[in-house]
């Protein structure tokens, strides 16, 4: 059996490649062109994800991925409710 040492992967690093995917889901989700997640690109996102999670201390980034993810959705889901508010209240005024 060999065992094969896993690189660090430092929170810029990794913190930048999951923008890069959460930046193509929104722009699914919005409709905009964008071709769906490939297998390949996936798997990179989750096992890059996991590696990260699982590092030994002190690079275990789960906790401030975990801070990151959400406060990226959070602010997502913050300006999607301010411009669906936006359109409504146009809307209703006209």
């Amino acid at each position: 059996m060999t065992f094969v040492e896993r690189k660090t992967i430092d929170l810029e690093q990794g913190w930048e490649f999951m923008q890069k995917g959460i930046t193509k889901l929104k722009n699914i989700l919005e409709g905009h062109p964008e071709p769906q997640f490939s297998s390949k690109e996936y798997i990179l996102l989750y096992t890059t994800i996991y590696n990260m999670c699982t590092q030994k201390p002190p690079h275990d980034y789960s906790q401030q991925l975990y801070d990151k993810y959400r406060e990226s959705f959070e602010e997502y889901i913050t300006s999607t409710v301010r411009r669906l508010n936006i359109f409504l209240c146009v809307y209703c005024l006209s």
